[in-house]
């Protein structure tokens, strides 16, 4: 647990980076606020040994005021610098954090998306970030001043009375004792609050990304069955951790208070043996309580604190997922490509989901993936880009193995349009323009016009400056496709990954997604995946999946020749189309 916890704080440090500095010294001014604070108190208790002792000094006394005046203005001075220098680090470090998690994010394979939910992941980046960049932000002069200020106040009632110093440790220990037990159990449920609080995340903003469906349904959070379950579960949770945490941090509580009570009688006696001066068990009364009252607050820091600790361990778990490896060669963009799968074996969870895979697609040339839901086909044409990391065998362009590949040319070379579509919360150009990111005006519009897209944005009230999302024009899923193809236009790679492009669109839309394919696909080699067999009826080459594994390979009419599974297909397809 130490080790973990050192490891912890390591990485934090680690991801601050240039800025740990920052931090370092507002840590080093929160110390020596911490030491500004009990100087008047000393100054006070000086004061009081004149007064008992009647030898009042005016010119002593004027100086003791003044040094604890000092010390209240220096405790002020050093707080703001402090916190300057917090707030400079801890806002940098959340910069460079976010910055960090996102571009690590998008090289981590897809198995990462499957395995976690976008709750979970939004915690992360956000809550988890966010509650870092609080600590070092407003808690690090704070938490510096409740580290110290205990110690220096016990060292100095050492030398007061160490007796009475020790005796105020006997109930502190017994309540580190019960507290410490307690947040062993809260460690241990941290998981569970987390996996709770992801799930809670995921399924509030399921609830509003189908608020249509829900509306129209009359759904609502109480009859949506997962949220209300998910909201149950969690309150439980908390119900019970309330429950079994809470007496223990009264019991804490209770103990530290009582501190001054071990002292008291036994300052008494030291007292009346002619041992301690009034004004020294005075002072060390009102010593104790402060020293008492800190403890209280290093407690509260220590409990936060390990919650900081658990989220910091969160980030660094995603930043050690290993990446997609990253080559070294470059291929050029501006010429086709052949792409060949090798003996291809992919597997998730143990199980393969891809079996000796063994296909050509010679350069220029159009290949579609056909076979029925899970069969493999999205999943191997998803293997080009490199989503997913080969389990045996490769998967090479023009002969370079795509592992040996630098990642931004891979990229470069590879347009691929989704079933479904993403949308940016922004205007149209930009939505297309997201295709490259030197393209003027000029080349956004064109591409527009061969996506067939171009007549409906000119009708829109403001064009191609119209925004899309919340606020903005909502779009038809074909109209969304064209833009989607747009972008592939716009970006001119010269492989193509189309996944089920027409899906879900009508006739019309369709038959302008199918105008929009012909200006896309001259000359580029291109991967078609449709359960619209009639749109790949003209494919150079067509691969029947079934079970993980390529069954059939050839052109329709050799395929339908066969009378095999394509052949099975097509006619159900044609029957269902028909009927």
């Amino acid at each position: 647990m130490e080790n973990k916890r050192k490891s912890g704080m390591a990485y934090l440090f680690q991801l601050a980076g240039k800025y740990k500095l920052h931090l370092a010294l507002s840590a080093i001014f929160g110390i020596l606020s911490a030491l500004c604070t009990f100087i008047p108190y000393i100054m006070v208790y000086q004061t009081l040994l004149l007064l008992f002792s009647g030898n009042i000094d005016l010119a002593q006394t004027l100086q003791y005021g003044a040094t604890a005046a000092l010390a209240i203005v220096g405790k002020f001075g050093f707080s703001i610098v402090s916190g300057t220098f917090s707030h400079l680090g801890a806002f940098n470090t959340l910069y460079q954090v976010r910055t960090e998690i996102s571009r690590h994010i998008a090289k981590i394979n897809l198995g990462f998306f499957t395995s976690h939910t976008s709750g979970e992941i939004k915690k992360v980046i956000i809550e988890d970030v966010e509650r870092i960049e609080k600590f070092l932000a407003h808690q690090i002069p704070d938490f510096t001043s409740a580290i110290c200020v205990p110690i220096i106040v016990f060292v100095y009632l050492l030398t007061v009375n160490v007796p009475m110093a020790f005796c105020l440790l006997i109930p502190v220990v017994l309540g580190l004792a019960v507290q410490f037990a307690a947040m062993a159990i809260t460690g241990k449920q941290m998981p569970t609050y987390h996996r709770l609080l992801g799930k809670l995340n995921s399924t509030i903003m399921q609830f509003i990304n189908g608020m249509p469906v829900m509306k129209t349904y009359n759904m609502t959070a109480e009859s949506y069955r997962e949220y209300a379950d998910t909201v149950t579960e969690y309150n439980a949770f908390w119900k019970q951790s309330t429950r079994s945490q809470g007496y223990t941090y009264g019991i804490f509580v209770t103990l530290v208070e009582s501190g001054i009570l071990f002292a008291l009688p036994l300052g008494g006696w030291f007292y009346f043996q002619g041992s301690l001066s009034s004004g020294g068990y005075l002072f060390f009364m009102i010593m104790s309580m402060v020293f008492l009252t800190s403890l209280l607050n290093l407690m509260n820091f220590a409990m936060m604190f390990n919650q900081i600790m658990s989220g910091l361990y969160r980030i660094q778990d995603i930043m050690e997922i290993p990446v997609s490896t990253e080559g070294t060669h470059i291929l050029d963009k501006a010429k086709s490509h052949k792409v060949v799968f090798e003996h291809v074996t992919f597997r998730y969870d143990k199980a393969d989901v891809l079996k000796d895979v063994d296909i050509e697609l010679p350069a220029g040339t159009v290949t579609a993936f056909v076979g029925a839901s899970g069969a493999g086909k999205t999943t191997a044409a998803q293997l080009v880009p490199k989503f997913w990391e080969v389990s045996e065998g490769a998967v090479r362009i023009d002969g370079e193995n795509i592992n040996d590949l630098k990642t931004e040319n891979l990229m470069d070379l590879v347009s691929f349009v989704f079933q479904e579509t993403f949308m940016l919360n922004d205007s149209i150009y930009q939505n297309i323009a997201i295709g490259s990111q030197t393209a003027t005006r000029e080349e956004v519009e064109a591409a527009a016009k061969a996506a067939q897209i171009h007549d409906f944005i000119m009708s829109l009230p403001h064009g191609y400056d119209t925004k899309l999302g919340e606020d903005g024009v909502k779009m038809s899923g074909g109209e969304k496709q064209r833009v989607c193809i747009a972008r592939a236009i716009l970006k001119d790679a010269p492989i193509i990954v189309f996944d089920e492009a027409t899906s879900y669109t009508d006739i019309e839309n369709e038959h302008k997604i199918q105008l929009a394919l012909s200006n896309l696909l001259k000359g580029k080699t291109t991967i078609m995946i449709a359960h619209r067999l009639h749109t790949i009826v003209g494919a150079d080459q067509i691969c029947v999946f079934d079970k993980g594994k390529v069954i059939e390979k050839g052109t329709h009419n050799e395929l339908l020749a066969g009378n095999g599974l394509y052949s099975r297909m097509w006619k159900t397809y044609t029957q269902e189309v028909v009927s």
